[in-house]
């Protein structure tokens, strides 16, 4: 399954006016050798392997917008190594490890509460969200919560 978002349906400051952002992910599954830095012999080989893992994502983002990578004026692409290198994940994981997955954000420690990737319901732009709304939710009561939408929704932060 790839999953495709678009936050600026939520954020318009995330992209320039007249541009959105798209975030294309599938589960990074597969083991972290073929990924190793210290498994290629060049800056090119690398590329060519994020290239090719990346040529579904495209796929799935042409499917609804058939000129997607003529028309992107930036492409990040992501790979095992660079969640490695710049997120300190071991491995390059994304998101938590099924049995380290936080069900609720809820921690031991009094008024902390966690919300991201490694808390239910996981990866993406989506589901991260949604840990934001829970956390938010445990912290403040859903009709606190709510107001606080209804005013960001009347500065036009929120839609």
């Amino acid at each position: 399954m790839i999953a495709v978002s678009t936050p600026c349906v939520l954020d318009r400051d995330l992209a320039p006016e007249g541009y959105i952002v798209l975030h294309a992910y599938a589960a990074g599954n597969e083991p972290f050798a073929p990924w190793d830095p210290d498994n290629f012999s060049s800056r090119r080989e690398y590329e060519t392997l994020k290239a090719s893992r990346a040529a579904v994502l495209w796929e799935a983002v042409e499917a609804v917008i058939p000129d997607a990578r003529e028309r992107a004026k930036l492409a990040e692409v992501g790979s095992p190594a660079t969640h490695r290198r710049f997120l300190r994940r071991p491995e390059g994981t994304y998101g938590a490890a099924t049995e380290d997955l936080l069900r609720d954000g809820v921690t031991a420690i009094q008024g902390l509460t966690l919300c991201g990737d490694s808390v239910f319901p996981g990866i993406g732009v989506p589901a991260v969200a949604v840990t934001g709304a829970a956390a938010a939710n445990a912290m403040v009561g859903l009709g606190e919560q709510w107001r606080a939408m209804d005013a960001l929704k009347k500065k036009g932060v929120m839609v």
